[in-house]
């Protein structure tokens, strides 16, 4: 490839990306961070399929179903041994209550855990999706724009 055709793909990318960030309409409630770890993840799974090599995919931070099961565990352990307290009942009594309550919750909290992680996952992968593609289209746009103005230039020299 010669050197101006390269010097115009570098020019072609440089619009587009230009284009791309200035159509960015990140809502103010987008955490840069999060968008950042997504974009990552993106990459990451590109990789991936350009290495034709499947590993897990990276957690970034902890899962939800985690922090609810130990959360609502905790809770209402804490919770049969006040009401353990209050009514009056022996120690063993109140730490068996306690014991099967904490592991009955933690279950449940876990199942919770997943499905609100789950509800989140797709809610913002989806909003970042959307916000992508409308950045791509910008950048498409603007390529197209500058490839039109550079052939009227040359048309009118």
């Amino acid at each position: 490839m010669s050197s101006s055709v390269q010097d115009d793909n570098l020019l072609d990318e440089a619009v587009a990306m230009q284009a791309q960030f200035e159509a960015l309409d990140i809502p103010s409630n987008i955490d840069p961070h999060l968008l950042a770890l997504w974009m990552q993840r993106e990459q990451d799974e590109i990789e991936r399929k350009q290495r034709k090599f499947v590993k897990p995919p990276r957690k970034y931070g902890r899962s939800l179903n985690r922090l609810f099961a130990a959360y609502v565990g905790i809770a209402v352990m804490c919770l049969a041994i006040v009401l353990g307290l209050v009514q009056g009942l022996e120690p063993t009594a109140i730490l068996k209550t306690a014991c099967i309550a904490f592991l009955v919750y933690t279950i449940i909290g876990a199942f919770v855990g997943l499905i609100a992680e789950r509800c989140v996952n797709d809610s913002v992968e989806t909003l970042l999706r959307d916000i992508v593609n409308r950045s791509r289209d910008a950048g498409r746009q603007a390529i197209e724009t500058e490839k039109g103005l550079s052939t009227a230039e040359q048309t009118v020299e």
